[in-house]
């Protein structure tokens, strides 16, 4: 699993690291607006405070402006400069109408009649108070005002670190609680996914395990509540499991059906092949009756009947392998392939077909030999059906690369449609009597299939059929691998 993406990350890390994102989504946009409160309070409050501050400095400081009483301005902002709890004592500038300094309360810093009228450009046109939360102050203005007429301006700057600093400490609760609610959900939630999810764990095992041998059905037992979505899919899959198993029991006995479907279309061809031979035999005997005593003719009779039993024997062991099925795996050798040769040769001899056979493999191949045995005998008697009279019909068998491949064609009409998709698997019903073909090529495809094989259909240079069997070599492909 690559944790680089994560897309590819499983459900259960999935599913928590969704909850942490919308967590922290939801944690930012609640902060936010925790924080945008708290500083509109604070500064409400502290407009308010810093209103009836300025409007009582306002009152007392009044008369001595207007007669521009220094002293007695001083001694009011002296009196008045300490604003409620937590704000400690407050830096006042008053000023007159053209800027210059009446008073302060830190006379050493803006003495007498210094210019302050840069005071008055930090504020907007009707701005009386802003918040400056970097250095920790406030700035206030008051404009002194006597029968409609401006004489002057009181500033004055407060000390808000208090402000700034419960701002910090609501933030830092914010983050560390959403941070362990953030924890405490994922942890939840891929707990809760986790164990949603076993079910399907599960099933995933079971599934794995079919990849590599037979399906098996799923224990019903402690799956939870009988009637729940999971209880539900385990039965359906074990009936999929039923379903599958009966359909490969019933391609096995197909398949050995059509085997024995094969041998009955030969059974008269098998009977000419052994009684030609038998009557030959026959008369050995009779010769040998009557004339046993010359040495001629005795070596020859013997001979006869020895060339006779050794064409029978071949005739029946080709039978009998075709028809038993291996009870063990038994590799492949080229002579399984001409056995074949030998099986259809009655039925070849009968519509009197030529037979092109090239059989190019060489030594051993780990190979199934009755299930290749099967396919070569399926196509090639379903090819010689396929053409007239004197028709011909190609066979050629080799080893390319690391692929076994087997290539039947003739010069008939083709295979149909329906035919062709059987025996490229595109169609997996087999054909019907008098839809073109038996048996023979469904269970040739599913043969083939189950070496991990594949079938083309193609069109032969006579305009027949030309089918093309390609099946990989294991044993040839692990050599490779190693080296």
């Amino acid at each position: 699993m690559s944790w680089a993406n994560p897309l590819r990350w499983p459900l259960a890390v999935k599913a928590p690291a969704m909850v942490v994102i919308f967590m922290l989504a939801v944690s930012a946009v609640i902060t936010h607006a925790v924080l945008e409160r708290l500083r509109e309070t604070q500064e409400r409050h502290l407009s308010a405070l810093s209103t009836t501050f300025l409007e009582g400095l306002a009152s007392a400081v009044l008369p001595y402006v207007l007669r521009e009483d220094v002293w007695e301005v001083f001694d009011a902002i002296e009196r008045n400069a300490t604003l409620s709890v937590g704000f400690g004592r407050a830096f006042i500038v008053i000023t007159d109408e053209r800027g210059r300094t009446l008073a302060s309360s830190n006379p050493l810093d803006v003495p007498l009649g210094a210019d302050r009228a840069s005071l008055n450009d930090r504020f907007a046109a009707s701005q009386l108070l802003f918040v400056d939360a970097g250095d920790g102050k406030a700035h206030a203005r008051k404009i002194l005002r006597y029968q409609d007429r401006d004489i002057g301006r009181i500033f004055a700057d407060y000390d808000i670190t208090h402000l700034v600093a419960e701002r910090r400490n609501v933030l830092t609760t914010l983050i560390a609680t959403n941070a362990f609610l953030t924890l405490c959900l994922a942890a939840l939630a891929y707990w809760t996914i986790r164990r949603m999810l076993s079910p399907l764990a599960r099933l995933s095992r079971h599934i794995d395990s079919g990849a590599a041998g037979p399906l098996v059905p799923i224990d019903l037992a402690g799956t939870g509540h009988h009637d729940s979505e999971f209880a539900r899919l385990f039965r359906r899959y074990n009936t999929l499991v039923e379903a599958l198993s009966e359909r490969e029991e019933l391609a096995r006995q197909l398949a050995a059906e059509e085997r024995v479907a094969s041998l009955g279309r030969l059974a008269s061809g098998m009977a000419h092949e052994i009684n030609n031979p038998l009557g030959g035999l026959f008369n050995a005997i009779d010769t040998l009756r009557t004339h046993g005593e010359r040495p001629a003719v005795r070596t020859s009779s013997i001979e006869l009947i020895e060339r006779g039993l050794r064409g029978i024997r071949d005739v029946v062991r080709t039978v009998l392998a075709t028809y038993r099925a291996d009870r063990h795996l038994r590799p492949l050798v080229p002579e399984d392939l001409d056995d074949m040769r030998l099986l259809i040769g009655s039925e070849v001899r009968r519509k009197n077909v030529d037979l092109g056979w090239r059989n190019a493999v060489v030594g051993e191949l780990a190979l199934p030999a009755s299930a290749i045995r099967q396919i070569l005998l399926n196509l090639t008697l379903n090819a010689v059906s396929a053409v007239a009279e004197g028709g011909r019909v190609l066979v050629d068998i080799a080893c390319l690369s690391a692929e076994f491949r087997l290539v039947v064609e003739d010069d008939g009409s083709g295979l149909s449609p329906a035919a062709a998709d059987v025996l490229t698997g595109r169609s997996t019903r087999p054909l019907l009597q008098g839809e073109g073909a038996g048996l023979g090529l469904w269970v040739s495809q599913r043969l083939a299939a189950g070496l991990g094989g594949r079938i083309a259909v193609e069109t032969s240079a006579a305009g027949g059929a030309r089918i093309v069997v390609v099946i990989p070599l294991p044993e040839i492909a692990e050599h490779r691998d190693v080296a």
